[in-house]
């Protein structure tokens, strides 16, 4: 037998009852049209290339949540200086605010300059087993290649993650540019909004309605941020997760770790003295080596990473170096939520 105590009963009961409000605040979508409600995104910003900033543009998906409020991926949104959006029937965009962003989740909404009177989306509330779900027809759609809107249908097979951090798997087979796109049950409800692909598996992964839900309901106070100021790449707001100091001898090596979970741009600051003899870096992604580098004085480096995965930066001194190198490094991720709180 199961004991919970009853404030922990309050509080979920609570919340299950704000998610459903929010949910049903959206609408009942039987009548909506999947062309007016999907979005092709295109966005105009930057990338990190260690220590430069490049301008880069690409493609994602949304979906309309309400006449002015869309949903996408977190790393769609992410360093997005100009994000337009286009419906199937041709109608443009412009989304110039963002109101909420969780790159655990990978989800941001954002807000748009000129409101769509005519398009809701009803967000599909947590069900008493998610894995109830298992075997519902599902359909996708996403901007395949950034060539416009493409249709995709499946089923749900299976429902991963503890609550609150729920994934929907599903064998829609979506392509690349289908991120932030939505993921409608047989209803037309939104049920998901799509993430990722495992092509070795065969899977789609979506974060489901009921999470974006959760996500909403918590920022309804925010107005907003501008694009430009929350993604601003100047005097970035950084959130460490390892901070070492180290004294490496000839042929000694330091090893910094980090997990990442969702999207992230992760960042590297290393602190030392200028010297002749460098150290060797190196950027890991599991055991394969994503960048090398040497490193001869203070250095503040970031990049943005393909996806979830453990990560690890290295530093080397030589086996032939003269002398010890000594300094701190310090690993850790760009925290862009905290300029949209």
């Amino acid at each position: 037998m199961f004991h919970v105590k009853r404030n922990q009963l309050a509080r979920t009961a609570a919340l299950a009852i704000a998610v459903a409000v929010v949910a049903t605040s959206f609408g009942c979508a039987s009548s909506a049209d999947w062309r007016k409600q999907t979005l092709q995104l295109q966005a105009q910003g930057y990338t990190f290339a260690a220590t430069k900033v490049k301008k880069a543009g690409w493609s994602g998906s949304g979906v309309w949540i309400n006449k002015n409020t869309m949903v996408t991926n977190a790393h769609v949104a992410t360093r997005a200086l100009k994000l337009r959006g286009k419906d199937d029937y041709g109608n443009t965009f412009n989304f110039n605010q963002i109101i909420a962003l969780d790159p655990k989740l990978d989800i941001a909404i954002l807000r748009s300059a000129t409101p769509n009177e005519s398009v809701e989306s009803a967000l599909v509330p947590r069900p008493g087993d998610p894995k109830s779900l298992r075997g519902k027809d599902v359909k996708a759609i996403g901007n395949t290649g950034g060539m416009g809107l493409s249709f995709y249908t499946g089923k749900v097979t299976n429902v991963i993650g503890r609550p609150g951090r729920e994934n929907i798997v599903h064998s829609a087979d979506i392509s690349s540019g289908s991120s932030g796109g939505p993921l409608f049950d047989g209803d037309n409800n939104l049920l998901g909004i799509n993430k990722s692909i495992s092509h070795a598996l065969r899977m789609s992964f979506a974060t489901p309605a009921w999470l974006v839900a959760e996500i909403i309901s918590r920022a309804k106070a925010n107005w907003g941020v501008s694009l430009a100021k929350a993604f601003s790449p100047k005097k970035l707001p950084i959130a460490l997760a390892v901070k070492r100091r180290f004294c490496l001898k000839p042929g000694q090596k330091i090893v910094a770790p980090m997990q990442v979970v969702g999207t992230a741009d992760l960042v590297t600051v290393v602190k030392m003295a200028p010297t002749a003899q460098p150290l060797f870096f190196g950027l890991l992604r599991g055991r394969k080596l994503m960048q090398k580098g040497r490193v001869f004085k203070d250095v503040f480096a970031a990049w943005a990473l393909p996806g979830s995965g453990v990560y690890a930066v290295v530093l080397v001194n030589h086996k032939k170096a003269a002398k010890e190198i000594c300094g701190a490094l310090g690993v850790g991720r760009v925290a862009w939520e905290k300029r949209i709180r």
